[in-house]
Parts: structure tokens; C-alpha cells; sequence
């Protein structure tokens, strides 16, 4: 939804996008100061995106498509590479459940919650149950 599509919405509504600390304040807001407040955050954002309003510690920061700027936490992983650890982590788990003897209710639960969670959980998971696939075999 474009800029103009919200503002025509809340001229349409005659309803205030801002939240004011009181009622009073609250009934003094109009469209035209929330226009002016949505031209003002749209500025920003095209600022953000110039490379010399780059603070000097976040060069080498990735740009995200709205101007924001972030730091990767890990490795690029391609869509083939995480459905590759993602069968490794069934195998693991599957091995375990194995040697462990789990119940299959268990044993589905835990597959389930792997295989649905999150991409940021995968490499933690992958480390978990290495560590306790490998005590498992060590032990039998």
C-alpha cells in the first residue's frame, strides 16, 4: 500500500494514525499533521538509503530493501544447502530415537518441531544432536 493510499484511507476514515498521550490532544490531530508525519518518515527512509548517510561503524553492513541496515549472525546458506541440513537433522533424530528407544509420539514430536522451526534454529539444532547422537554412541 502506497503513501497516497493511506492517506486517502485516513482522510476517507477521518481517523489519526499517531497516538497522543491525552484525549484532548488526541482531537486536535487532523490529516494534515499526520500527512505531514508520514511525508517527514518517508524522507527518512530516502535518506537512509543514501551511502553517505551511512554511519562510518556500520560500513560493510548489508542494506536491507527498506534502508535498514543489519549484520548476517551466520553463514549464507542457498535453499539447497538448508534442506540438505535439514535431512541431516531428520537423520540425526531418527538415529537417536533409535539407539535411545524413544515412543513414536515422542519421536514425531521432536521431528516435527525440526522440521518446521525456524532456519535459525537449524545450525543450534544440528549442534544439539551431534553432541547427543555421538554420547549415545559412544555409550553403546
Amino acid at each position: 500500500m502506497s503513501l497516497e493510499d493511506l492517506i486517502y484511507r485516513n482522510r476517507k476514515r477521518k481517523v489519526a494514525t499517531a497516538t497522543p498521550a491525552t484525549h484532548e490532544a488526541r482531537n486536535k490531530l487532523t490529516v494534515a499533521s499526520v500527512t505531514t508525519v508520514a511525508v517527514a518518515k518517508s524522507k527518512n527512509r530516502e535518506a537512509a538509503n543514501d551511502p553517505a548517510s551511512i554511519p562510518a561503524d556500520c560500513i560493510g553492513a548489508l542494506q536491507s530493501a527498506d534502508g535498514g541496515l543489519y549484520l548476517p549472525w551466520g553463514p549464507y546458506l542457498s535453499p539447497d544447502d538448508a534442506r540438505r541440513m535439514r535431512a541431516e537433522l531428520v537423520g540425526m533424530i531418527e538415529a537417536l530415537a533409535d539407539l535411545e528407544c524413544w515412543p513414536w509420539a515422542y519421536r514425531d514430536e521432536v521431528l516435527t518441531a525440526a522440521v518446521r522451526g525456524p532456519l535459525s534454529a537449524l545450525m543450534p539444532d544440528l549442534h544439539h544432536f551431534t553432541g547427543r547422537l555421538t554420547a549415545a554412541r559412544a555409550v553403546r
